[in-house]
């Protein structure tokens, strides 16, 4: 990032970019075999861990923070089901996934992410949304946009350590954003 002064929003856009960028690093090169497995009871195989994030942030930014309709109404998202947003580990058992679709879903998904930050100040940030269906209550919109960035870090992280249980390498090298955004 360039510059001393960012905004919270523009930090927020070169987060998910760096997010987003590890994310998809992290999926290249993966078989169907890896993309299912599932090592016992408690994880959900990587492809679910994929779905969960995409439409996760799909629902976080999209419905939650901008009130509006989400990616997937739109555009097919590769999924037999859309996952829950909690208690999703049964749907990961169950749901089939087609990646390549899922993958064309996830940068559109990215893109209106990117585009509705764009589109705001500091200031939206803390408009509150209701997130009572989830058993958060009222939030600003930067606890929404936060747990949407959260949950891209912390299942890109079981997605790298499911890798790493197959022998496979966790996390890519990823090339850090040039210019601030």
């Amino acid at each position: 990032m360039t510059g001393n002064n960012q905004s919270a929003v523009s930090n927020l856009r070169f987060l998910f970019g760096t997010a987003h960028q590890y994310l998809e690093g992290t999926m290249v090169g993966l078989t169907d075999d890896q993309l299912n497995w599932v090592p016992g009871d408690r994880l959900a195989p990587i492809a679910a861990q994929y779905a969960h994030i995409v439409t996760s942030e799909d629902w976080l930014v999209n419905i939650k923070a901008k009130n509006g309709a989400p990616v997937m109404a739109t555009t097919d998202t590769g999924l037999s089901s859309p996952p829950p947003p909690v208690l999703w580990n049964e749907w990961a058992r169950t749901s089939t996934i087609n990646l390549p679709t899922m993958q064309s879903y996830a940068q559109a998904v990215y893109q209106a992410t990117d585009a509705y930050l764009a589109s705001i100040t500091d200031d939206e940030l803390n408009r509150i949304v209701d997130m009572s269906e989830v058993g958060m209550g009222q939030l600003p919109i930067a606890a929404v946009i936060g747990l949407a960035l959260l949950n891209v870090a912390f299942h890109c992280g079981e997605t790298s350590c499911l890798k790493g249980l197959q022998g496979l390498v966790g996390y890519p090298e990823v090339q850090q954003q040039a210019e601030a955004v």
